[in-house]
């Protein structure tokens, strides 16, 4: 109001008090506005009416808009029924303005409680992160640094105490000498060499440490030691034998594994004690009869001692000679009679343990059917040796068809050795081995009973010339297998008998044979009969070859990696899986021969075709190598010796058959370019696959390229013949 006085000339002042009655309603005025009764589209129309200047920002002046407005006279009445109109809109407004207001309170209000809430939690929150802060502080001070300086001391600790632990076993180990010693006072022997072997056990764990290095050697030349104090305690029993001491020699040698070499030197001492027993007696007589002590007679022998002994001196001699073989003797009685009771016990508690022709044991009873001399036999044999009997019978009573008969009877035996072979022993893969499995003179005795016996032609043909079938007269068809035999199986064995029953019969035949046909009898023999045991050869190949899973060894050999850069100390699977084939085999031929019974010629052969396969399936499979480095060729090595180790264990077959060819194969890795020229040309059982693989993957890490192709050239040239 004053800047409108301020605008308006002096003789207007008087009608401002109209003006000053244009002021904003209060809060009951409010009340009062939304309590009058009103028209919603009449105070709709007045607020659309309201100019829209007054609706633009707040910097927006009202009054001096309102007095621009004003024309130059003024007239009152106007001006009143503007402010009435101005009024009219501002209640409208008002009112509206206190409806929304109204309208909207209770949301208001619960977001504001809403916002309140929020500002406590914010504030609680604050409060809980600083408590938080406060405490991680105290927790850093107070707890971490003490509790990881714990750690790092308990850490401390424990190596320490690892560290002593190991001190102490060092300390223990340093001071085992004096033990043994006081063992081997005791003659403790088995004790001593447990102590020994746990001993270098402990050492091989420790040997990181340098007061170890030399450790290992002395217990390694402890243990020489103790083996030579065993061999001097071993020669005491031929003499004395006390079976306390005896049985603590020989479980120091089983400890070793030396049993075989305790019976080797056991022998040698026995030996050696007759003759010196026998020497010092007899020297002694010598002496005493001659009156001087002359050290001549102490380098006769034994023999020209003997011619010294006087008449007189002859009888106390021999007496005293008696008595001292005697005391022997009765050594070597009570270590036989040692040897059968622990033998026995050893035999029942390993077949009580596991089921594993030893060779050993399998010669006294000859595979579990005592000493009965018990032939296999087949039902075609024993027709066969019927059918025999019968015929000598009748060369017996018809001496002038005694010839007739014996030439039936070689043809009959020609029949059946040949259907033997064509059963089990024809397979051309055995020729292509190259192991000489069937010898030149079996293979020209079969091939003689194929021409004069067999009829490879059967034929049907009418327009046959009479010469031919007459010579078919002679001749049988070709012998055929009974579909009840199955050859498939690896769990069964077949033997040949006929042969030798023909030897004994041989006497008897000749007593009946002419003497201008006795040359055909002799030739017969030797032709025929003679060569019939050469079967066996071919026959059990073929057995070994389906005993033993060999594809399955080749397949695990592929799988071993070869090219390691460090010497291993554990052999490969392959190896357990091949003696578990071994020991499986065995176990079957036992079982085979609790029904039919295995002459140990056979059960030579049987293994010694197994081995032989097994140690050419090793070079095969070492020829699969696709790389090799020198570690790998050691870890050959050292697979090929855990192999023979554990099979000497379970075979008596000395040599192993068939070692050389893969000991002489790994160390061919080592040799020279000039040396592996010469060596190739020299070993020509080793294929062409196995020579090129030793020269390819071998030995191509040192030789060059040109070297390398000379070798195979020369591989070649040893090829080229056979193709």
């Amino acid at each position: 109001l004053q800047r409108l006085k301020d605008h308006l000339p002096p003789e207007s002042l008087g009608d401002l008090g109209a003006i000053e009655s244009l002021r904003v309603p209060g809060k009951e005025e409010f009340r009062e506005l939304r309590e009058q009764p009103s028209d919603p589209q009449a105070e709709q129309e007045l607020i659309n009416s309201i100019e829209q200047v007054y609706f633009s920002t707040d910097s927006f002046d009202i009054v001096k808009y309102e007095l621009e407005k004003l024309p130059p006279v003024l007239n009152l009445q106007e001006l009143e029924e503007y402010r009435d109109k101005l009024k009219q809109q501002q209640a409208a407004v008002s009112k509206k303005v206190a409806d929304l207001i109204l309208e909207k309170q209770p949301a208001y209000v619960k977001e504001l409680e809403r916002v309140t809430s929020l500002q406590t939690g914010l504030q609680l929150a604050a409060v809980i992160c600083t408590n938080g802060r406060r405490h991680l502080n105290i927790a850093k001070e107070g707890f971490t640094q003490a509790s990881l300086g714990l750690l790092a001391n308990q850490r401390k600790r424990q190596l320490l105490i690892g560290l002593l632990k190991s001190l102490r076993t060092i300390k223990t180990l340093q001071r085992t000498d004096v033990r043994l010693s006081e063992m081997l006072e005791e003659e403790d022997y088995p004790g001593a060499i447990q102590l020994c072997l746990e001993c270098q056990k402990a050492a091989s764990t420790f040997k990181h440490y340098s007061c170890i290095s030399e450790l290992n050697s002395k217990l390694q030349d402890t243990l020489e030691q103790i083996e030579e104090q065993l061999d001097v305690a071993l020669s005491k029993i031929c003499k004395n034998f006390d079976i306390n001491h005896y049985t603590k020699v020989q479980q120091a040698y089983r400890l070793l594994g030396k049993t075989q070499t305790a019976m080797d030197q056991l022998h040698m001492h026995f030996t050696q004690a007759i003759h010196n027993t026998v020497f010092q007696v007899v020297l002694g007589y010598v002496e005493l009869c001659s009156g001087n002590t002359d050290t001549k007679f102490q380098k006769l022998q034994y023999k020209d001692l003997c011619t010294h002994v006087t008449p007189d001196s002859y009888i106390p001699c021999l007496a005293d000679l008696c008595k001292a073989l005697w005391e022997v003797m009765l050594s070597y009685y009570r270590t036989m009679e040692w040897h059968e009771k622990h033998d026995n016990e050893d035999t029942t508690s390993a077949s009580e343990g596991s089921n594993m022709e030893t060779l050993k044991s399998r010669k006294k009873s000859d595979y579990s059917l005592n000493k009965v001399n018990a032939p296999i036999l087949t039902n075609t044999t024993l027709n066969v040796i019927r059918l025999v009997g019968k015929y000598m019978q009748m060369m017996n009573i018809l001496k002038p068809i005694a010839f007739d008969v014996i030439h039936f009877m070689s043809q009959l035996f020609d029949y059946y050795l040949y259907a033997i072979y064509t059963f089990f022993g024809r397979n051309d893969s055995l020729e292509s081995t190259g192991l000489g499995l069937s010898s030149s003179r079996l293979r020209t005795t079969l091939n003689r009973i194929q021409e004069s016996l067999i009829d490879m032609e059967v034929s049907a043909d009418p327009s046959a010339t009479l010469t031919a079938a007459e010579e078919r007269k002679e001749k049988v068809p070709s012998p055929h297998l009974s579909h009840l035999v199955v050859l498939t199986s690896g769990d069964t064995l077949y033997g040949v008998f006929l042969a030798e029953q023909f030897e004994f019969l041989q006497p008897h035949l000749d007593a009946v044979m002419p003497a201008v046909k006795k040359p055909f009898l002799q030739q017969f023999y030797s032709q025929t009969v003679s060569t019939a045991s050469e079967l066996r050869k071919p026959i059990y190949w073929i057995v070994a070859g389906k005993a033993i899973d060999y594809e399955q060894m080749l397949l695990l050999m592929a799988n071993v990696k070869w090219d390691v850069k460090e010497i291993m100390s554990q052999h490969n699977i392959y190896v357990d899986a091949l003696l578990k084939e071994f020991e499986q085999f065995n176990r079957r031929l036992n079982e085979v021969s609790k029904r039919v019974r295995i002459p140990l010629p056979v059960s030579n052969i049987l293994w010694e075709h197994c081995i032989r396969l097994a140690n050419r399936t090793i070079v095969e499979g070492y020829a699969n190598v696709k790389k090799c480095s020198n570690e790998g060729r050691a870890l050959m090595q050292l697979d090929f010796q855990q192999f023979l180790m554990k099979l000497e264990k379970l075979t008596d077959i000395r040599p192993i058959p068939d070692k050389e060819f893969v000991e002489t194969y790994i160390k061919a890795y080592y040799l020279t370019e000039n040396d592996m020229e010469r060596w190739i040309k020299e070993h020509r059982e080793y294929s062409t696959k196995q020579l090129t693989n030793l020269v390819n993957v071998c030995l191509g890490s040192h030789i060059n390229k040109k070297a390398r192709q000379k070798l195979l050239a020369a591989i070649d040239d040893i090829d080229r013949p056979k193709r």
